[in-house]
């Protein structure tokens, strides 16, 4: 019999569409998340990517951070 092993994602860090600071390349900008992407893997528990407004690149989500309210 085949069993299917169940796996936790755990929550992305930003919402869709929240406003937030990119560092990137040594460089800040302010923009919001326009689209996540959850890429699991054999060697951890997986990693979120960020794409953000006006850019088609990928950020992880330690180049991200949420705007100070």
């Amino acid at each position: 019999m085949d069993s299917t092993e169940k796996i936790q994602v755990r929550s992305p860090k930003f919402q869709l569409y929240q406003s937030v600071t990119l560092y990137w390349n040594g460089e800040e900008r302010s923009t919001h998340i326009v689209r996540r992407w959850f890429e699991l893997d054999d060697s951890s528990d997986g990693y979120w990517w960020y794409k953000v407004t006006n850019d088609e690149q990928l950020y992880p989500e330690q180049a991200i951070e949420s705007h100070s309210e």
